[in-house]
């Protein structure tokens, strides 16, 4: 299997956060015998996201993508990977009310803002992500062709790469 990563993040470029994911994302997915062919970063910009996104679609029909999926202003991988699928989100109840109960366990009101993690692309797979607010989510349309749309945090992307990726990519 052929894929491309795109990792999503204007602190990427300018140096202030080091991509680790990358270097994980490449030894966890070649040891399960996938094939990276591309990995690029892009800035938290919606028509930088769309083409790195939609140019891997088209040269391997597969992206992993890590980032931009927080609760913030510049957090926009879904909503645009959603659009390039030509999927509209929907406000998944369950989601919404694991974030609110997450909250409430850290003693803090959500803030409105997290609401927008509770938005799922029409008929994505959800990934729950016991470490964080964001879940990853597995997009595939009629042609078979798949975004995997996984949180920046190291830490949450790892525990949503071995507990959810991996193992799909495995019966693939």
């Amino acid at each position: 299997m052929k894929l491309e990563l795109v990792a999503v993040g204007t602190e990427l470029l300018l140096g202030y956060t080091l991509d680790t994911n990358a270097a994980e994302l490449g030894r966890a997915l070649g040891a399960v015998g996938a094939e990276i062919t591309r990995h690029t970063t892009v800035a938290d910009r919606p028509e930088a996201i769309r083409a790195a996104v939609a140019e891997a679609i088209d040269r391997t029909g597969f992206v992993i993508t890590t980032g931009g999926l927080g609760p913030t202003r510049d957090d926009l991988t879904k909503p645009v990977v959603a659009e390039l699928f030509g999927k509209r989100l929907v406000l998944d109840h369950a989601l919404l009310a694991s974030i609110e109960a997450r909250f409430k366990r850290l003693g803090r009101p959500m803030p409105e803002s997290n609401r927008g993690q509770a938005e799922v692309p029409e008929g994505a797979t959800l990934l729950p992500n016991s470490r964080g607010t964001a879940p990853g989510l597995w997009i595939e349309d009629a042609r078979g062709r798949v975004a995997v749309l996984l949180p920046g945090v190291p830490r949450e992307m790892r525990g949503l790469l071995v507990e959810e990726v991996l193992p799909r990519l495995a019966q693939r």
